[in-house]
């Protein structure tokens, strides 16, 4: 999405005219908010009632990521002058940066009843709108902002983002391609085109769209991540882990800044090498099949991880020394962990000469069998949503009401391995009693270590794409993954089976929103197995 577009502020007849004023505006437009942030100081040292100084310096606060402290001052600006509709508007991003939107919504309806005819104002409303989930409502306020000028390649771009939101792509393929017609270096409009084309299923226009994108800006690395997840996802390994790269230049990834150099996979010759982990646990654990690899290296190997995962890793066999990941141990190389693909198995996915590297505690693997209880039936584990934070958690995790025809199948006893974001939905079911659940104090030292013991009791796994896949394909441990129409790109295009798990099998949806069909197929697989262990009993 564009940028919400400031108004106007030159054109407030005189609200930020004067001498002082225009003096701190040059610095502001400079980026040289330091300045004027100290002009706008000396002004309220003066005035601490002067609307403009305090907006201004609420901007100048969101401007360098302090989206709290401007919501305080463009509150205090907009009940001074409530009539100011540009103050309104910045009010409007600081509460969205903040992920209030519900207010974002409310700051923003003002402005557009100010300025009914803006149509900036009704792009900033469906920006609220769509970071607030509420795509409908936010295509309906970018079709207006549009009708007011038909012509305009950022409102156009806008309403191409808010049809991607809403799944229509074919509608948002016309229009980004009407945007990248007028505008041929709008490098924004090119990677959402290709984003609408990939959503689409035309992964091969997907990465041709890309391809002109990093064309038009070769240094944008939003154009080489979107290139990357493609290729990667189409098995394109050696072109994508290059491409996967440019990650480290994305503004607020998920990873840690370093300031020594990147190990290329060259002899360490005695030196110290830090690998840190990056992004989510359940890469973490997927990518820790790399790490023992690292032993033949004749210098010395540290695995810089959260907390909270420390006494999992320390199962892995031929684990390097492991320290928390906020420690900075003196080294001389780094990496990032999922860098390694790219060193090792010439990129290909590797699974290690024994595939089964986590293995649970036995005094923890007998804890939880004894909380569990005897098995007296076919028992499957289940949980259904992953890390409310991620950006995608809405296209991968999966309300527990679509996992019920499981609870129907004779036979099957179903526990939750579900903690944290998603566990409250228990309560809402009428199933419930159908479901064990983990003692509560279960992981309390240390993420998933009794989660991993008490799978061990388990005859299969069926989870979203979360932590918990992961946890049970390192485990050896058969488990069904649920997977939305076009998942993330560990899992492919494709394939009913994961290159990274041998115990693992894929359902795909077959369209967008398609969990009853993905569920009446793994409760028919669900059901075979039940069958043909009582059977075999």
């Amino acid at each position: 999405m564009a940028a919400a577009p400031a108004l106007n502020r030159e054109d407030s007849r005189g609200f930020y005219a004067d001498e002082q004023f225009a003096s701190a505006l040059a610095y502001f437009r400079s980026a040289r908010y330091d300045k004027a942030e100290a002009i706008y100081r000396k002004v309220l040292k003066k005035d601490p009632e002067n609307a403009g100084a305090l907006h201004m310096t609420g901007l100048i606060a969101l401007k360098k990521g302090r989206p709290e402290r401007a919501v305080q001052l463009l509150i205090k600006a907009a009940k001074i002058s409530p009539d100011r509709p540009e103050i309104l508007c910045d009010l409007g991003n600081a509460f969205k940066a903040m992920g209030r939107h519900k207010d974002a919504i409310k700051a923003h309806r003002m402005v557009v009843t100010l300025m009914p005819s803006s149509a900036e104002a009704l792009s900033n409303l469906g920006s609220a709108y769509n970071a607030a989930g509420k795509v409908g409502k936010a295509v309906e306020c970018f079709e207006a902002a549009l009708k007011r000028r038909p012509t305009d390649a950022e409102l156009m771009f806008n309403l191409g983002n808010g049809l991607i939101a809403a799944e229509r792509y074919l509608d948002a393929e016309d229009i980004l391609r009407k945007v990248v017609y007028e505008k041929p270096d709008h490098v924004s409009a090119h990677i959402n085109l290709g984003v609408a084309l990939k959503e689409a299923g035309r992964i091969d226009a997907a990465v041709e769209r890309f391809g002109k994108a990093i064309d038009s800006r070769p240094d944008s690395a939003q154009a080489h991540w979107n290139m990357a997840l493609t290729q990667l996802a189409m098995g394109k390994y050696e072109d994508g882990w290059r491409e996967y790269e440019w990650r480290m230049r994305l503004d607020g990834f998920a990873m840690q800044a370093m300031d020594r150099p990147q190990w290329q996979g060259e002899a360490l010759a005695g030196r110290t090498l830090l690998v840190h982990a990056e992004q989510g646990l359940g890469d973490t654990i997927q990518f820790a099949r790399y790490l023992p690899l690292l032993s033949k290296q004749n210098g010395r190997v540290i695995f810089a991880c959260p907390d909270r995962l420390m006494p999992l890793m320390k199962s892995v066999s031929g684990m390097p020394e492991i320290v928390p990941l906020t420690s900075r141990p003196k080294h001389h190389l780094q990496t990032p962990l999922l860098s390694l693909a790219r060193l090792f198995n010439d990129g290909l996915p590797l699974v290690p000469v024994d595939p089964v590297y986590l293995r649970p505690g036995s005094k923890r693997a007998a804890r939880m069998a004894d909380a569990l209880g005897p098995k007296s039936g076919f028992r499957v584990g289940i949980a259904w949503q992953g890390s409310a934070d991620y950006g995608h958690d809405g296209r991968r995790s999966i309300p527990l009401s679509a996992f019920e025809p499981l609870s129907r199948i004779a036979g099957v006893e179903l526990v939750s391995l579900q903690q944290g974001d998603g566990a409250g939905q228990m309560e809402e079911i009428s199933w419930r009693d159908r479901i064990a659940a983990l003692p509560e104090d279960a992981d309390a030292d240390g993420a998933f270590v009794d989660t991993l013991a008490a799978m061990a009791t388990l005859d299969l796994v069926v989870t979203s794409d979360t932590s918990i896949a992961h946890l049970a394909g390192a485990a050896g441990l058969p488990v069904h993954v649920a997977l939305c129409h076009l998942p993330d790109w560990r899992w492919g295009l494709a394939s009913e089976g994961s290159p990274w798990y041998p115990s693992m099998r894929l359902f795909r949806q077959q369209h967008p929103g398609d969990w009853p069909g993905v569920f009446a197929r793994i409760a028919a697989d669900v059901a075979e197995r039940a069958a043909a262990r009582d059977a075999a009993a």
